[in-house]
């Protein structure tokens, strides 16, 4: 057997020539290749013999001869036509076969686009017209396979999207599981979509879930549970949902602390409203709550003995400096990157007489005109700092696009130790 691009002959298994290393032709083009061979070894041993008989007659005669060299001529130009013809067939029949593989790679490419758009009946139909086409074509197969798979697991979340608007929870999570474990481990583009839809239903159902369970949950731990399960959910209706529980916590935190309040007990009280304020920082009405309390509480101890009067006067007033300005602002440096972010570089201090963590600060972007061109909320580090320590803080506001800004922090929270 010979290559059909060098000529260079080959091993029947062969499937790339050695000498030129293109794909060799399959066992059809094989075929007609062996016919050709043999084509031109019987026409080579025609040819042989005519000139034989070529010799013989120019031994008999001059006339002889000459009529023999005529005879030869065409005994040596008959061989030489049909070997042409016998070629251009097996030419046309290569340029047929690779038309045949054009198009088998075509059929794959559209397949493939229509599998990306979702479109796998399309691309399962595509996929089996190339593989009729070219049975024996690996890659074909392969991609049929993985469509194959990608219709299934597309089907399984449709299921699951229809249980979660028939409020069939449990069913769709054992729908979303399932899916979600077929599809761990496919990494092609193919999956993308489908993997998508899935995270999609996975939120839908976290947040009915946690819908379903806030109608039990009566304390503010039972509800920090909840909210820590919500912080972990995208898109708007997890939005939704946290904003439910903050507000159920700033319900249930208002109500522990007035009642509180009313016995006298200031510090349960304190820890009652600083607790809501935990997961809703700029709550104003806890707020004002807190402040109610610590004025109450400090109206309290002024009213003890005259002895402990001063001392207690100190105490609130370096409590109500540790819980409204225990950081200071130091400096604040910003740059305007080329992207037009602002990033934002400042250094702040515990200017309270305890050691406080958890710092945050929320802060205001300016332009020269005094206008505001964007905010940003960071978390200043080390966590722990004792009264006098320096903390910094690091954050990027993007898309402001303006130079000569001013940074102020506008707001600040901590908790004292």
């Amino acid at each position: 057997m010979y290559c059909h691009h060098c000529g260079k002959k080959r091993t029947d298994d062969a499937i790339y020539c050695s000498q030129c290393g293109r794909l060799l032709a399959t066992d059809e083009d094989s075929a007609a290749n062996a016919g050709a061979e043999r084509t031109l070894v019987l026409l080579e041993t025609a040819a042989s013999i005519e000139t034989d008989r070529g010799n013989k007659r120019a031994a008999i005669s001059m006339d002889t001869r000459k009529r023999g060299a005529k005879g030869s001529l065409w005994a040596w130009l008959l061989p030489i036509i049909l070997a042409l013809v016998t070629a251009g067939s097996v030419f046309g029949y290569y340029i047929y076969q690779a038309g045949i593989n054009d198009s088998v790679i075509k059929l794959q490419a559209e397949a493939k686009s229509a599998a990306l758009a979702g479109r796998y009946d399309e691309a399962q139909a595509l996929l089996k017209e190339a593989a009729e086409a070219r049975p024996a074509f690996a890659a074909v197969q392969k991609d049929a396979e993985i469509v194959a798979i990608a219709a299934e697991l597309s089907q399984s979340v449709t299921a699951a999207a229809k249980l979660l608007e028939e409020q069939k929870l449990a069913e769709a999570e054992q729908t979303i599981e399932k899916a979600g474990n077929e599809l761990d481990g496919h990494t092609e583009p193919i999956f993308t979509r489908v993997k998508e839809q899935l995270d999609n239903y996975s939120v839908k159902l976290g947040v009915m879930k946690l819908t379903v369970e806030l109608a039990d949950a009566k304390t503010v731990d039972e509800l920090a549970a909840k909210l820590n399960v919500a912080k972990h959910l995208e898109g708007e209706e997890a939005a939704a949902v946290r904003e439910q529980i903050v507000a159920k916590i700033v319900d249930i935190s208002l109500k522990e602390a007035e009642s509180l309040l009313k016995k006298k007990n200031y510090s349960d009280a304190l820890d009652a409203a600083s607790k809501g304020l935990t997961y809703a920082k700029d709550n104003p009405k806890l707020a004002e709550l807190e402040k109610k309390i610590t004025e109450a509480r400090a109206d309290y101890e002024k009213d003890e003995q005259q002895r402990l009067e001063q001392a207690m006067q100190q105490a609130a007033a370096e409590d109500l400096k540790n819980q409204t300005a225990a950081v200071e602002v130091i400096q604040i440096d910003s740059t305007l990157d080329e992207f037009g972010d602002l990033n934002i570089a400042g250094e702040l201090k515990n200017a309270a007489t305890r050691p406080i963590y958890s710092i945050t600060v929320k802060f205001i972007v300016y332009d020269a005109e005094g206008n505001e061109v964007g905010s940003g909320t960071a978390v200043a580090s080390p966590d722990y700092v004792e009264p006098g320590e320096k903390i910094t803080f690091t954050s990027t506001v993007y898309g402001v696009y303006v130079e000569n800004t001013t940074v102020v922090v506008d707001h600040a929270t901590w908790y004292l130790d």
